[in-house]
């Protein structure tokens, strides 16, 4: 699908999302759990996020990650649109946007990841990624190398519906490397 604007293709992802019922995201937690996490993922730190009502769900994804040794750390919305990172665990809070986030900082260092995952309304197989418009993680991946040169992989989380050739972007909106979706795992070329 093609949307002449950025707020065109949130107001399609918004209201795709809203018609999911549990059941449906139930399903897309167990498939997304189902993928080969140890072949797309490496040991050590990676960044997650805890999925929103009606995002592709992520809290049985992060435990997975544990299990594989994979030590996922948690955004937290700090002002002027940055990201501090916290140890994901039992200790979250909701913060002003009634987003779950750890409830204190960590002295984790964004450039010991070998993986994001990042959330996203819509992507494309070209590798643009639409978010929610704030460009927290915009900010944060443009601090990071690329993939190709040693930077962490950037994966993203979407449902099928999502993923388009492109999404509209712009030269702030950073590229992707992977996307997964409840079906299947994108590889996108460099």
């Amino acid at each position: 699908m093609t949307f002449p604007s950025k707020l065109d293709a949130r107001t399609a992802s918004t209201k795709s999302r809203a018609a999911r019922d549990s059941r449906a995201l139930a399903q897309a937690s167990a498939d997304l759990v189902n993928h080969d996490w140890s072949g797309l993922t490496r040991r050590g730190n990676i960044t997650c996020y805890v999925s929103m009502d009606s995002e592709p769900p992520t809290e049985e994804l992060r435990r997975h990650l544990i299990s594989l040794e994979r030590i996922p750390y948690l955004p937290i919305m700090k002002p002027a649109r940055q990201l501090a990172w916290g140890l994901d665990g039992t200790d979250l809070v909701h913060n002003n946007y009634g987003v779950l986030e750890p409830a204190e900082d960590s002295t984790f260092a964004l450039s010991s990841t070998t993986a994001m995952i990042i959330p996203a309304l819509r992507c494309g197989i070209d590798g643009s990624r639409l978010g929610r418009g704030a460009g927290y993680y915009d900010r944060v991946l443009a601090t990071l190398p690329p993939h190709s040169v040693g930077g962490p992989l950037r994966i993203v989380v979407v449902f099928d519906d999502e993923v388009d050739d492109t999404v509209p972007h712009d030269e702030l909106d950073q590229r992707i490397d992977v996307i997964v979706t409840p079906t299947r795992i994108i590889r996108l070329a460099e």
